[in-house]
């Protein structure tokens, strides 16, 4: 870099001061020049814009713009001059606002309000501080200037210009007539991050363990605006078992081995016991190494014990209920994906699933209002068959058919091949200035702030209603909460906006700005409808043990948990994690059915037409079991249509007996299946014997023995008639004659 003699820059310099005090004295705006864009390279000197104060200049107000000079060339900068220009014109459109940010203005009317020097001399890879100041009797608003953003720059120079950094100034009157403010909502999402999932699963925790740090900050920067929340219910969820009790070596109640807390509701909450053999975390175990490819960004932020995930959950229910909330699909299920699938079991439980957290927590949130984390035409025509009221979509795959002088209101209409669909759109640039990594928060707020005056400005008389949307992953970075903080707290010095809730923006009317439906091309490693069937058959495995054991919670949430946690959007970015947690629901699932046994039997043989069969089960579970034994027999030779119930206690056993019924002799094979209820899934692995039905047997040996009878007794009868009467001996007979031969006394007469 060439640089002039320090005695010519002086010289120089003290002709540019007394230049601008001639002009102070005649008046405070000096003659319009033309600026060339100047743009700060790599080895060359940075500025940034750290304050401007007020966010909203207003009559009577002192400006006040502070920021840093970093020297990235290999020369000192010798005591710098520290100009601000400023535009005497509000720009026409946000186009025009934006060309003057990105520093691609290359003509317009700037005005040089400042100079002064830095007062210091800036080292090589050194950054000095800078304040330049305007008093209110020296505004450059003097007279009635139209209301609205001015862009400005601050241009650090030693002879040259060598930096610059650009930002804009809001002027706003005390009095200006409209017909009402521009509305804004600005939604939040409370959902775990890819990298907060991976965590989850390598330490064995329900993953509101793991994002409440995150989660708990935005929160508190946002609690006293009127923001909109999108909430993941998988937060909700509480862990279950045994109250944890001791700590460990740092003071903190331990993480992995505390038994969390005492179940709420089986049927809504909970993870496993960590000391249950039969469940294994409710994320799976541990991903291999490069599980977390893509996550660029972490956090510090402590892992909840099961005892402190309580106080987080009731964290989220107080301040839900100061604010509009629509729910995530569960685990902010991806929509491309759920939309594809063939069959809606893992659909229709999570959604049974997401209800029952809401009520459980007494959660209230806006029926029939989703936000998918992404969207094609068959999610959008799925969406619109499922009879969704709204759907919240960005205004960019939405894009008006017409060109338009204005920005629309962010409500309109979709049609579909499912029907019409009515969404609210977030603004994309607008949504995008809360994030920039590229902004200064203060580079952030006053661009937020000019873009709503020019939107405001292009219809003052038709308030439109307009929304701001942040990222799933807001906050992974801790500095973007007090960013975020700072710019909506901004927003109340603005009087041409008002912060609304979704309910407002909801009630407002479709816009009649014709429409068109262009989402942008879904990328990443999604799950199939292969895939996707496993999953549901998965479920309803494990959906049996809700409905047979007496205590389900301990043994079946951690699994459920995992499983419906799969479809996760955020897991697009680690397929690993989401393989690890399907993995592990399914090893789980296996564990329960092993543990419910039929004990193996001999062959029976069956000799009549009908009787019962005994059949002892085994139950290993910590829980009594409710079943019913059904036997399938492979044969219709034998017939067993009654279903039995049974209660199997826990770590017990029990006998029961099934009716069959016998058709016709031959060999069958029966299967002993334990069932929920009858038709339902086996929650034991089928077990089978075979039966030899003889059912002739027992009727033709009846039979025979009948006949036996029938011929002892003709036979004893014959025998008995052809011997005719009784046979005496002659003495007997003789006897016997004399004894029936009347005595002569006996006949004569007394006289």
């Amino acid at each position: 870099m060439t640089r002039r003699e320090p005695r010519t820059f002086h010289v120089r310099a003290a002709l540019v001061a007394c230049l601008l005090g001639i002009l102070a004295a005649v008046g405070p705006l000096a003659p319009a020049v033309t600026v060339p864009a100047a743009h700060a390279a790599p080895g060359d000197v940075t500025v940034d814009i750290t304050g401007t104060t007020p966010a909203v200049l207003r009559p009577g107000l002192d400006l006040v713009v502070t920021g840093t000079i970093t020297n990235e060339t290999d020369e000192v900068l010798t005591d710098p001059f520290v100009r601000l220009r400023m535009q005497t014109q509000v720009p026409d459109s946000r186009n025009g606002l934006a060309r003057w940010l990105n520093d691609d203005s290359t003509s317009g009317r700037v005005e040089t309000l400042t100079l002064a020097n830095l007062g210091q001399d800036v080292a090589p890879g050194a950054t000095a501080p800078f304040t330049v100041s305007i008093p209110a009797d020296r505004s450059p608003f003097g007279g009635t200037p139209a209301w609205g953003p001015r862009g400005f720059e601050i241009v650090v120079s030693d002879g040259g210009v060598t930096g610059r950094a650009r930002s804009v100034l809001l002027w706003y009157p005390e009095a200006i007539e409209s017909a009402g403010p521009t509305e804004l909502t600005v939604l939040l999402p409370l959902t775990p991050t890819a990298q907060e999932w991976s965590t989850a699963a390598e330490e064995g925790v329900l993953v509101g363990q793991v994002a409440a740090g995150r989660i708990t900050a935005l929160v508190e920067a946002t609690r006293d605006l009127p923001v909109a929340w999108g909430l993941d219910p998988v937060l909700l969820e509480l862990p279950t078992g045994p109250v944890p009790s001791g700590e460990g070596p740092d003071g903190q109640e331990p993480t992995q081995d505390a038994g969390p807390t005492e179940p709420a509701d089986e049927e809504s909450t909970g993870t496993p016991d960590d000391d249950a053999t039969t469940d294994p975390p409710p994320s799976g175990t541990a991903p291999d190494d490069d599980a977390t490819e893509g996550d660029d960004e972490e956090r510090d932020d402590p892992v909840l014990t099961a005892a402190q995930l309580p106080a987080f959950v009731q964290l989220l229910v107080d301040a839900s209920a100061q604010r509009d909330v629509v729910a995530l699909s569960y685990g902010d299920a991806d929509a491309i994906t759920m939309a594809r699938a063939d069959d809606s079991t893992l659909i229709d439980a999570a959604t049974d699933r997401t209800a029952a957290l809401l009520a459980e927590r007494e959660v209230t949130v806006l029926d029939d209002v989703i936000w998918p984390a992404a969207t094609d035409e068959s999610t959008l025509t799925a969406i619109a068959r499922s009879g969704s009221a709204t759907v919240v979509l960005p205004a960019d795959e939405v894009p008006t058919t017409g060109d338009l002088t204005y920005t629309p209101s962010g409500r309109t209409e979709i049609t579909t091949v499912g029907g019409d669909v009515e969404a609210v759109l977030w603004d994309g640039p607008l949504s995008d200035t809360l994030t920039d990594p590229d902004l200064t928060t203060a580079e952030a707020q006053q661009s937020f702030l000019a873009q709503t005056a020019v939107i405001t400005r292009e219809r003052p008389n038709d308030p439109r209603g307009l929304m701001a949307a942040m990222p799933r992953d807001l906050g992974t970075d801790p500095s973007e909460m007090e960013r975020l903080g700072t710019i909506l707290d901004s927003l109340a010095e603005a009087p041409w906006l008002e912060v609304t809730s979704l309910r407002s923006l909801l009630g407002r009317s479709v816009g009649t700005e014709g429409r068109s439906y262009e989402p942008a091309p879904p990328d990443g490693d999604r799950l199939t409808t292969a895939e996707l069937a496993r999953l549901g058959e998965t479920w309803t495995e494990l959906d049996a043990f809700n409905h047979v054991l007496a205590e389900p919670g301990a043994l079946t949430n951690g699994p459920a948990v995992a499983l419906l946690s799969t479809p996760s959007a955020a897991l697009i970015e680690v397929p690993r994690v989401r393989t690890t947690l399907a993995d592990g629901a399914a090893d789980a699932v296996a564990e329960l059915r092993s543990m419910i046994t039929v004990q193996a039997g001999s062959s029976v043989l069956l000799i009549s037409d009908a009787s019962e069969v005994p059949i002892t089960i085994d139950n290993a579970l910590d829980a009594d079991a409710d079943v019913v034994i059904q036997l399938d027999p492979n044969d219709p030779r034998l017939q067993a249509d009654e279903v039995v119930p049974a209660t199997i206690p826990a770590n017990g056993t029990t006998t029961v007996r099934i009716p069959v019924t016998a058709v016709a002799n031959g060999d069958v094979t029966v299967v002993v299946l334990v069932l929920p209820e009858a038709g339902g899934t086996p929650v034991a692995e089928p077990s089978s014997f075979d039966v030899r039905v003889r059912a002739d047997w027992e009727s033709t040996g009846l039979t025979a023995a009948v006949v036996v009878l029938g011929v002892a007794f003709v036979f004893g009868l014959f025998r008995t008639i052809r011997r005719g009467g009784r046979r005496y001996p002659p003495e007997a007979a003789a006897a016997l004659a004399e004894a029936d031969t009347p005595s002569p006394t006996d006949t004569e007469d007394p006289r």
